[in-house]
């Protein structure tokens, strides 16, 4: 939900240039980032950072939860944290920072999640959450589509997650494709300028 944007006006900019993109949790691209195998990546924070590793933040962020048809009876209520365990929770698997993000700020409120799913994608998180698997946990970026088509609504909770920072990682070792670096030239031109938005 954030390159496509970007990838569409690089496109139309320089339409023989290729640019490939990668779908995975922040652990496995900031893998990938140390290994070369990809010029920059798109991460949530937290996680570990590493000398290496530039990061610059994009955007801020917010988690939200989102059901289907089957869950109406929660819709204009207001939840609290604690009455999360009882739902049937769609999550991130443990290896990704989103994840051990909600883990962490849930466990500070003593609120331990035991999800009915770990799906490896935001992406899949929504597909289920429309399906009325369960209550799904993703980036409110993720789900505005289905959001907006009425698939899913939103939970109301007496508290807010707090807003997080989404990043673009480079590493300092290596040296930018010329594709790349355009790109991210593009990113940050528009990002100075005012023209992106907040999903806080």
């Amino acid at each position: 939900f954030f390159l496509l944007s970007y990838r569409e006006r690089f496109h139309e900019t320089y339409p023989r240039l290729k640019v490939t993109v990668t779908n995975g949790p922040t652990p496995e691209t900031l893998a990938l980032l140390s290994a070369g195998r990809i010029d920059f990546g798109v991460v949530t924070m937290p996680f570990e950072e590493r000398p290496e590793v530039e990061r610059r933040t994009v955007r801020q962020v917010r988690d939200c939860f989102i059901a289907g048809g089957k869950f109406r009876e929660l819709a204009g209520r207001t939840l609290s944290f604690a009455e999360l365990p009882a739902l049937p929770l769609i999550c991130l698997e443990k290896n990704t920072s989103s994840r051990r993000y909600l883990d962490e700020y849930l466990a500070e409120r003593h609120v331990r999640l035991e999800p009915e799913f770990e799906l490896a994608t935001s992406d899949m998180i929504v597909q289920f959450a429309i399906r009325s698997l369960g209550i799904g946990c993703v980036m409110e970026g993720f789900a505005r589509e289905a959001l907006r088509r009425e698939q899913v609504f939103l939970l109301a909770f007496d508290e807010e997650l707090p807003a997080r920072d989404m990043c673009i990682v480079t590493d300092r070792r290596s040296p930018l494709s010329p594709a790349s670096r355009a790109l991210l030239n593009l990113i940050m031109q528009e990002r100075e300028n005012g023209q992106e938005t907040c999903e806080a």
